[in-house]
């Protein structure tokens, strides 16, 4: 093997122990090993921490959610780089197209890394039980997406027809967390208006706004305290009444539990 072969192996990263470990994690070409890691720790776990997840979203483990609102954001901005991620690993020869999936995966770094310093402090009070290490697992994800989007990128810039990278990478940056923010803040105000209508609407509005909530796929408990708390200070036992129905139909919870809860 020549000079210039050896070169080209190390350049695109067929000779890790030549490169060492880091410049190994980021050369060009990925390993095998490497999609292994990118396929468990870019698209499983990010799925799996939110369908299990006892404390950021959903809550269970230490009572209520730490982030319950921003919980549409982060479910669709995972959403989205799940499905970015998955294009860039099964993709080839994408061209200038590489340089906004590279601001998708980018913005996914950003993302899952703020998670993991948010919820820093529980992940270390959780090693206490084991069960902390999975709160580690938003570092994990930040790697990996920055590991593809730079490389994204690097395939972007390698393509001779592409005249600038850098507005196709900002877009991408600005669309994975622009639309989440902007379909997070449009469901918040759907749900709030229904909310008002079984608060102060009568007795068929109150039943429709239940229907169309029951449509939506995550409705927090936080956006339902408003409820519960009417419910509290109301006086007229039939108001009270279609609360606590529409409460329940809502949640399957009983009303005066979650009462409970909240005036501790």
């Amino acid at each position: 093997m020549n000079n210039s072969e050896v070169s080209d192996q190390i350049f695109n990263g067929k000779d890790p122990e030549r490169q060492g470990f880091w410049k190994g994690q980021f050369a060009p070409t990925r390993t095998s090993p490497q999609l292994v890691f990118d396929v468990l720790f870019g698209l499983l776990a990010p799925v799996l921490c939110f369908y299990f997840d006892p404390i950021v979203f959903q809550g269970g483990m230490l009572g209520e959610p730490l982030f319950s609102s921003y919980q549409v954001f982060a479910y669709s901005v995972t959403a989205i780089e799940v499905t970015v991620l998955l294009l860039w690993l099964l993709g080839s020869r994408l061209g200038s197209v590489s340089a906004l999936l590279a601001g998708f995966l980018i913005a996914g770094s950003v993302f899952s890394a703020v998670i993991g310093f948010a919820i820093l402090p529980f992940s270390l009070l959780g090693l206490m039980m084991v069960i902390g290490i999975f709160g580690f697992t938003p570092f994990l994800t930040a790697f990996v997406y920055l590991r593809n989007g730079g490389r994204a990128l690097r395939a972007d810039v390698y393509y001779p027809v592409t005249r600038s990278w850098l507005p196709l990478m900002m877009m991408g940056f600005i669309l994975a967390l622009g639309v989440p923010a902007f379909f997070a803040i449009q469901v918040s105000q759907s749900v709030s208006n229904s909310v008002d209508a079984i608060l102060y609407g009568d007795a068929v509005h109150a039943e429709a706004a239940v229907h169309k909530l029951q449509a939506f796929p995550f409705v927090t408990r936080e956006s339902l305290n408003p409820i519960v708390n009417s419910y509290m200070g109301e006086s007229n036992e039939i108001r009270k009444n279609r609360l606590k129905k529409s409460y329940y139909d809502l949640t399957g919870e009983d009303l005066e539990t979650r009462a409970r809860i909240l005036a501790d």
